[in-house]
């Protein structure tokens, strides 16, 4: 009897050390307390009902199998809460699921290539070592006291111990589902997924339409319009020339400066991809964010009557296809030049004959939207070699080897990006068209500026990952055409917010529609100030 309480004593002892082991590190991690020990009670409570319904249901190797499964299984889920904390100082959430759907084979090896330090690898090992540990130790168990793999038995001595471990696990999972499932990974995972899946159903059925009907009253000029928007990845303004930094990272377009508009207080919505670019290219906003599926630009400049064109360097597939090609199959034609070879990563320029060959089709009234690869993460990845051009010690408050290398990098993939938009501007220029091209970014990244990170996450978000250039050029046709193009030199300091994109979009190409609000638009003189609420309900202005 001593022995099998030892061997009671033992299992729980490395059964729960999953839990330990979260608690330990992610306490360190936390800068949200009260959030970690939500997510410790329910952990604990999860990895109890586990451990009681194998007790219940199952007796002999049925049950060792079943704890040797749900050790791997609750390690897995405790190092994945553990890195998240380790990496982020925040517990998993819905929209990170959404990212990891949202992310390419490619997009996953740069980024463990970029966060895999030591501290995580250090994390790592800990894991390995400690499950390896608790499986031996359960087979220890299995192989010196097999009792505790038979008991209890199912009789009638023990039905009052039978009925109370299931009142115990009713009352768990009763506690966990009413005020904690919000914390459980599987829940979250489950969750996050099905309504994933969802949103890929609606997409596919109402974005890939070349026409929307819940656009009305659309109108458009039938006069010669070239028009183009680029939309860059993961470049904050920060690091910009254009706007300032201390580099000169953008030799070309500071050039033609005289030329641009540059607005100099404009953020995204969002510091991910798929959920800001699914409010900048559709009537989706902070105000109304489930209504996307009511009508994306694609579909508003197909309404208007122009031929549009997609050009993109990112790759179309993830998991599923992600939302923002489910908008791009709106267009007219889609090039995918990522699509087209087998390496990891092509550089921006692949996309420059594309672009000839769209510019050259002679459509009256087109929109190119262009998709960089821009200066995504791995920054090392996103620029050709002889672009290395700044190799020195770069400013920083977080001084460290690791920094100085990620700076550079990202610096050198601003200095290419800036060749890849003069590029399109000069192609542009040199069709003496009523033209213009746009230039944002979907977000921005934090690179050792006000936080000693790397990268984007919108947990802990900083202003580097939400300050995105917009920049703007036109034609001498398209500015004698515009009404009162004088006057957009006053206004490159209002405060905007991307999401409002589609409004300043319609207003700029001269497109009416019914949903059209003036008051939205960057560009209107009726332009009014809204509160850029990110993260639900944080005041941008007031940070």
């Amino acid at each position: 009897m001593i022995l099998f309480k030892k061997s009671i004593f033992k299992f729980l002892v490395y059964a729960f050390i999953p839990v330990i082991l979260f608690s330990l590190i992610g306490v360190f991690y936390t800068s949200q307390l009260k959030y970690l020990i939500k997510e410790i009670v329910e952990f604990s409570l999860f990895s109890a009902i586990i451990y009681v319904i194998g007790l219940l249901i199952l007796r002999g190797k049925s049950r060792y199998f079943w704890f040797f499964f749900f050790l791997i299984i609750l390690f897995t889920i405790s190092y994945l809460k553990t890195s998240f904390y380790y990496l982020y100082q925040s517990k998993v959430t819905i929209s990170a699921f959404y990212v990891i759907f949202e992310t390419t084979g490619t997009e996953s090896a740069n980024y463990l290539s970029t966060y895999f330090d030591l501290g995580l690898i250090a994390i790592s090992l800990l894991f390995i070592v400690f499950l390896i540990l608790s499986l031996k130790q359960l087979n220890t168990i299995y192989k010196t006291n097999n009792s505790f793999f038979y008991f209890p038995e199912f009789n009638l001595k023990n039905i009052p111990l039978f009925f109370v471990l299931i009142l115990f696990v009713g009352s768990l999972i009763y506690f966990i589902n009413l005020k904690l499932k919000h914390n459980n990974f599987i829940y979250l995972a489950h969750d996050a997924y099905v309504s994933y899946s969802e949103a890929q159903q609606l997409f596919q059925t109402e974005l890939v339409k070349p026409i929307n009907t819940n656009f009305s009253n659309v109108s458009s000029s039938n006069n010669q319009q070239t028009y183009v928007v680029i939309i860059g990845e993961s470049t904050s303004a920060r690091n910009m020339g254009l706007y300032g930094y201390y580099r000169n990272t953008n030799p070309l377009l500071s050039e033609i400066k005289d030329e641009l508009l540059v607005f100099r207080d404009v953020i995204s919505p969002h510091t991910h991809t798929i959920p800001s670019l699914n409010k900048v290219l559709s009537l989706s906003n902070h105000e109304n964010p489930d209504v996307i599926h009511c009508g994306s630009v694609v579909q508003l400049a197909n309404a208007a009557g122009f031929s549009t064109y997609w050009v993109s360097n990112q790759q179309p597939i993830g998991i599923h296809e992600t939302l923002v090609t489910a908008i791009s199959k709106a267009t007219k034609e889609q090039f995918y030049t990522n699509a087209l070879t087998n390496k990891q990563v092509e550089y921006d320029e692949m996309l420059l004959p594309f672009i000839d060959e769209v510019l050259n089709k002679k459509d009256q009234k087109k929109i190119i939207f262009i998709h960089l690869y821009g200066t995504h993460i791995s920054y090392k990845f996103s620029y050709p070699p002889h672009f290395n051009k700044f190799t020195d010690q770069p400013k920083t408050k977080f001084p460290s080897a690791r920094s100085f290398e990620q700076i550079n990098h990202y610096d050198n993939a601003i200095l290419y990006n800036d060749y890849i938009v003069r590029s399109i501007i000069d192609k542009v220029k040199a069709k003496n068209e009523n033209a213009y091209v746009i230039y944002f970014s979907d977000h921005g990244d934090e690179v050792f500026q006000d936080m000693d990170f790397v990268g984007h996450n919108e947990y802990h978000a900083t202003k580097p990952m939400y300050e995105i250039p917009f920049v703007v050029w036109t034609s001498e046709k398209f500015q004698s055409d515009y009404p009162h193009f004088e006057t957009l030199e006053n206004y490159l300091d209002r405060k905007y917010m991307l999401d409002d994109f589609i409004h300043s979009f319609s207003d700029f190409s001269q497109i009416e529609f019914g949903q059209l609000q003036p008051e939205r638009s960057i560009f209107n003189k009726d332009f009014e100030y809204r509160n850029r609420m990110i993260r639900q309900a944080l005041n941008y202005d007031d940070r």
